[in-house]
């Protein structure tokens, strides 16, 4: 691994983790700034199909998938330290909105490298310091990320049926 690469160095708590994001991908790796994020406490995984459909004088439906199939992962934590909060944060901020995700499919049983880019975040703030205002932990995190749907899609190992 070229020492230029840093996967997953800085990273939230929760071993292994349950998706990571880079900023770049070099022959199937995560490459350049990468973290992992931590398990939620809950979440669902999503897969979109877009579809060009109508029906024809038959009144039977026909029509074709556009593109491939698009993922989306919905996260929440209960509770995180602050510092992992903001590590994850911060790195969405600083990295631009688009990043690589290796990620687990749940409906093929694959893991996967796509680009993706992140959803709303939100968070409650939980025993803060009253003398400088800053929390402890945050609590009902949440964070979405989101399949772009554009070609580059690859396969990193298959789970067997």
């Amino acid at each position: 691994m070229p020492s230029s690469t840093r996967i997953a160095t800085q990273v939230p708590d929760g071993d292994p983790r349950f998706i990571y994001i880079g900023s770049g991908v070099s022959n199937g790796m995560l490459v350049g700034n990468v973290i992992g994020v931590p398990f939620p406490s809950e979440g669902t995984f999503e897969t979109q199909r877009a579809v060009n459909a109508a029906r024809n004088a038959s009144n039977v439906v026909v029509g074709q998938m556009v593109g491939r199939s698009a993922d989306k992962q919905n996260m929440t934590w209960s509770v995180l330290k602050r510092e992992n909060w903001w590590r994850l944060n911060r790195w969405l901020e600083s990295n631009g909105m688009f990043f690589y995700c290796k990620y687990f499919a749940h409906n093929t049983g694959r893991w996967m490298i796509r680009r993706f880019y992140a959803g709303d975040v939100s968070c409650d703030p939980y025993k803060i310091d009253a003398d400088t205002g800053v929390p402890a932990f945050y609590r009902n995190c949440t964070l979405n990320v989101i399949d772009m749907g554009d070609s580059y899609s690859q396969v990193v190992s298959e789970e067997s049926i």
